[in-house]
């Protein structure tokens, strides 16, 4: 058998075509399609640079606003601490008035009550002296009327005014 040795390349019409056809399609490609392709991609480039530089933007935009945010939420618990310290200083202001207030009623209802008391005892003792009095003159009546013995009645008598005086 005779063995036939094939070359390791073999080059035939058909390759020769693809290789022209291939050449063609580059300078075709070339031609027509490379600048509007690459317009497209530089546009495209353009865009994503564009848009990632918008992005840091954006980014260093957010990063300013949350730091203000966080000034201006600092700034509103010191505001409200403020607040609270007044609120509380008020109700305290506001408690020692109303003790104050009521400690002043209060003496004044009692002075009120002991005048009452003071004058109710006078007008007690004026009661007291007027019976005292009466009592008083009816006994003078009953010892006339009986005509005890008038030394005792006189002495009975002064013994009993004198009494009556000195309970005034």
């Amino acid at each position: 058998m005779a063995t036939t040795i094939m070359p390791v390349v073999s080059v035939d019409i058909n390759m020769f075509w693809q290789i022209i056809n291939f050449f063609i399609l580059v300078f075709v490609f070339n031609k027509y399609f490379k600048k509007p392709l690459g317009k497209m991609l530089d546009s495209r480039k353009e865009k994503i640079t564009s848009d990632l530089r918008e992005a840091d933007e954006n980014k260093k935009a957010a990063i300013k606003l949350q730091k203000e945010s966080e000034e201006i939420l600092r700034k509103a618990k010191i505001e409200a601490n403020e607040i609270l310290k007044t609120a509380e200083k008020k109700a305290d202001e506001r408690r020692e008035s109303i003790l104050n207030e009521a400690k002043t009623q209060r003496e004044k209802i009692i002075k009120t009550a002991e005048m009452e008391a003071l004058k109710m005892k006078t007008d007690a003792k004026e009661i007291l002296q007027e019976e005292v009095k009466v009592l008083a003159v009816k006994l003078a009546e009953k010892l006339i009327e009986e005509r005890i013995n008038p030394k005792i009645e006189s002495t009975l008598i002064d013994e009993f005014i004198e009494g009556v005086g000195e309970e005034k």
